[in-house]
């Protein structure tokens, strides 16, 4: 079959030991030649010793089997990365620029086998690149299951348009120091349903909660749908270092045992931000773990989903929901969504915040200043200061609206006392307003009644109560 290369009619083994790798490059090589095809790997282990390199257009990698078509780096491993899909440094006609049309079909497990090296590098991945059902495991703690950069001469390009699907990367050990998931000057990605075990699985303390999930460093218009984070020291870090960074949508996510910050977002002094990102509700669950008290006893803690951490961001949607957040003074015009809303830190500075109803809160509140409490038997609008030291309420009892001011008891409760109340207007010689006035230690409640004609001077009625 033309653009058809099978890794063993090109002399690969298959038994796990042997290096493969130089064979495995030739079958690429061969597609080359034939201007791009498919790279076909049976179900075996095929172990390899340096790098597997495709720096060529149209060139997938598709497998006989998604759990048994392995790629094993050898203890001996000397390179980078597994695989490297790159452009061209070939002669002309063949200096292509970018990585385009190229990626991993129908599965492949990429045993990183804790060696100091990526699993899959992508350098300036452009349009029509896909990564699905790829399984990679005992990732090294400095090293990334998913890498995708720039070249340092052309890092003012950017890579583009990349499908990940159902892929997933775990850590083989160690206190990891880089990301599962890395992306740098990349647009237009979407992952779906994809997986990252930042630290190696089910640990048993927090302390070995370490590495990023995913990180985007200068990226724009990612979109996470249904994925999942878990064993994190932060699931999501979004960085805006030398560029704005912008249209990052995060839907369907699951968080589990998250050390720190479900998102974590920054920008620099040189006025790069990070904008218009939205977070729906994630599905956190949580694991019960051992921590490690500064005295040296261990203490068993809930370990959820992380909190949320907004600095340089402006335009951002969230919902942390129950979550902590904290919003930077250098971020503005953020909208949150949050059923505690206690937990909101700086909110009142350029943000606008929706507290959720709860159970201690029905209806829903405006950065605590305005709350509406609808559904009950007596709907009630609340208005406060930012220190929530005066406080006002309008409430609807019957067919009568009240407007009341709280005050403080002597036994230091707190009380409301309606000033102005508004009634249905059923009795003679009555208007339909109410008042209150201090008589002694009493407060008198009286309505206002409504004088004869000219009983005020020629023309006008007098208002009157009763003593």
């Amino acid at each position: 079959m033309n653009n058809f290369a099978n890794i063993e009619d090109f002399g690969a083994i298959g038994d796990g030991s042997r290096d493969d790798a130089p064979e495995i490059n030739l079958a690429i090589q061969s597609l080359v030649r034939q201007k791009g095809g498919i790279l076909y790997i049976p179900a075996k282990t095929y172990a390899i010793g340096s790098e597997l390199i495709i720096d060529y257009p149209g060139i997938y990698i598709r497998s006989a089997s998604p759990y048994f078509s392995t790629i094993k780096m050898k203890s001996t491993f000397n390179g980078e990365s597994a695989i490297v899909f790159k452009p061209s440094s070939r002669p002309k006609p063949d200096d292509y620029k970018l990585a385009k049309g190229v990626g991993i079909e129908n599965g492949l497990v990429i045993n990183c086998n804790n060696q100091n090296a990526h699993a899959i590098t992508g350098i300036r991945v452009y349009d029509q690149a896909s990564f699905r059902n790829v399984d990679i495991n005992n990732v090294h703690k400095d090293y990334s299951g998913f890498y995708f950069v720039q070249e340092e001469d052309g890092y003012g390009q950017l890579g583009q348009t990349l499908l990940l699907e159902n892929c997933f990367a775990k850590r083989a050990e160690g206190d990891a120091s880089a990301p599962m998931y890395y992306f740098e000057r990349y647009q237009e990605v979407n992952l779906v349903g994809c997986k990252s075990f930042a630290s190696a699985p089910n640990p048993s303390n927090t302390n070995e909660l370490k590495g990023d999930a995913y990180y985007l460093k200068d990226c724009r218009g990612f979109t996470f749908t249904g994925c999942s984070a878990a064993f994190s020291e932060n699931a999501f870090v979004i960085e805006a270092h030398s560029r704005t960074v912008s249209g990052i949508t995060i839907t369907g996510q699951t968080n589990e045992a998250i050390a720190i910050f479900a998102l974590k977002t920054m920008g620099f002094s040189s006025g790069f931000k990070v904008e218009s990102i939205t977070v729906l509700p994630i599905r956190n669950e949580v694991r019960k773990m051992i921590e490690i008290q500064p005295d040296g006893t261990a203490k068993e803690v809930l370990v959820s989903g992380g909190t949320f951490d907004i600095q340089n961001t402006t335009k951002a949607l969230i919902y942390p929901m129950d979550a902590s957040i904290t919003l930077g003074t250098n971020s503005s015009q953020n909208v949150i969504f949050s059923t505690s809303s206690d937990k909101v830190v700086n909110k009142a500075i350029g943000n606008t915040v929706f507290g959720l109803a709860n159970y201690t809160m029905p209806g829903i509140s405006f950065l605590n200043a305005l709350t509406l409490n609808e559904h009950s038997s007596v709907p009630t609008i609340y208005f406060a200061d930012k220190v929530d030291a005066n406080k006002s309420r309008i409430e609807q009892q019957s067919n009568n609206l009240r407007f009341g001011f709280r005050y403080d008891n002597s036994s230091g409760t707190k009380s409301y006392v309606n000033k102005l109340i508004i009634l249905k207007n059923d009795l003679a010689n009555a208007t339909n307003i109410q008042v209150t006035y201090p008589d002694g230690a009493n407060t008198i409640v009286r309505r206002i009644e409504l004088g004869e004609l000219n009983s005020a001077g020629e023309g006008y009625r007098q208002l009157r109560i009763k003593n």
